[in-house]
């Protein structure tokens, strides 16, 4: 299959990445990754090192942070395709230890919504205490909801625990592995994985955080590598994330090669939380479009709109959306911000069909795929907190070309 972008010339594609390279002139971000893909594999990919990553290189390895969601998503949905898992069981028929007030209602469809009202182990936790993966999974299970099941949207990255204990439940294997075996052996990811510490050259260190001391980001690596933080712990390459990316792609699952059936990538992929409320510190009320395990463009039914991120701080995203009239395609209006904060730094439409699906990264890493333009989008960085102002307008150029095809 020739897309539009496959016949398109290729300096043509690489002017669309050019605020990407400006992002990285700019010292905005210190380095930059940027493969774009369809069914029938990668098309480009550019690399743009800084002055503090004269050594990246297309196999360089970027820690991914909550894109860890997805990929536990999709593990999840082959179990339920195997009839080993029900989305609206009680997670306690598994998880016998998830007790308390309110629990007994909590299914993996909360936990992949997050709409489950778990407290989530603030980042304080893990820097000082530094608990185990053992500890993690009681302090979940241990602590109050925040509200009941269902009733409104709050990101939780503690809350996939639970379907980590599932998955080893139902596989018989560790996390780790069960992960490795539906996801990442059978996509062909051979660079993504909880501990790269086999390939340290390769490892690129995230700033904004303490990490540049070599024996600080030793021991980060051996914490993460051990702990397998399933809300946020994977690290990979930008070719990983556009062979997962492609094999949730309508071609590749009808040639046999896709990670789950049409139906059950539709069904992770729609949003869920319809008529669900985040509410935000200052009491601001909005629509989460969330998915199961992925986000979605925001849609505002009448105009363009600029509203919060597609994940909460400390992720770095914000959208809105316009809904056009033959509810085909959903144009939207990207307002990137940094850190979570909701003040603007920048803006680019982005004309996605409404099939859309995402997700982002604390670090700067952003999948997005687009299953009715057959396009897949990775953005890869190394700055926590980072703004996706230089993905989404470099991702607006080439919708930009898929249009005038």
């Amino acid at each position: 299959m020739t897309t539009a972008l496959r016949r398109t010339d290729p300096d043509r594609l690489r002017a669309c990445l050019s605020p990407a390279a400006s992002a990285v002139e700019a010292g905005t971000i210190p380095s930059a990754v940027v493969t774009v893909a369809d069914s029938s594999g990668t098309i480009l990919t550019e690399l743009f090192p800084g002055p503090s990553t004269p050594r990246l290189r297309g196999d360089s390895i970027f820690f991914l942070a909550s894109l860890t969601k997805p990929v536990v998503a999709t593990a999840v949905m082959r179990m339920v395709e195997r009839g080993l898992v029900d989305l609206h069981d009680p997670i306690q028929r598994l998880v016998p230890a998830f007790r308390g007030p309110g629990k007994e209602l909590i299914t993996a469809w909360h936990v992949l919504t997050h709409t489950a009202g778990i407290q989530d182990v603030h980042p304080d936790v893990l820097r000082q205490q530094r608990p185990s993966t053992a500890r993690l999974l009681e302090m979940v299970c241990q602590a109050p909801l925040r509200f009941e099941p269902g009733s409104r949207y709050e990101y939780c990255s503690s809350s996939f625990h639970l379907l980590a204990e599932l998955l080893e439940r139902c596989t018989g294997r560790p996390f780790p592995e069960a992960l490795h075996e539906l996801v990442m052996e059978p996509a062909g990811m051979v660079d993504t994985s909880f501990d790269p510490r086999h390939a340290r050259p390769r490892i690129l260190p995230v700033d904004g955080v303490p990490m540049r001391n070599r024996l600080v980001r030793e021991l980060v690596l051996r914490y993460l590598a051990r702990t397998a933080l399933p809300g946020g712990g994977l690290w990979g390459t930008e070719d990983d994330l556009a062979r997962f990316g492609r094999a949730l792609l309508p071609n590749v699952i009808a040639d046999g090669r896709g990670l789950l059936s049409a139906a059950s990538v539709a069904e992770m992929t729609r949003e869920q939380t319809a008529g669900i409320e985040e509410i935000s510190a200052d009491g601001t009320r909005r629509d989460p479009r969330y998915a199961l395990g992925w986000g979605k463009p925001r849609v505002d039914g009448t105009a363009p709109s600029v509203v919060g991120g597609l994940a909460p701080a400390p992720e770095a995203s914000a959208s809105g959306a316009l809904v056009a009239p033959d509810d085909q395609i959903v144009t939207v209006a990207v307002a990137a911000t940094a850190g979570g904060d909701d003040v603007p730094s920048a803006s680019a439409t982005v004309p996605a069909s409404a099939a859309t699906f995402t997700h982002g990264g604390a670090a700067g890493a952003r999948l997005w795929v687009d299953p009715e333009r057959d396009l897949v989008f990775v953005f890869l960085t190394n700055l926590w907190g980072a703004s996706d102002a230089a993905m989404f307008e470099s991702l607006a150029g080439i919708y930009r070309i898929l249009d005038s095809a």
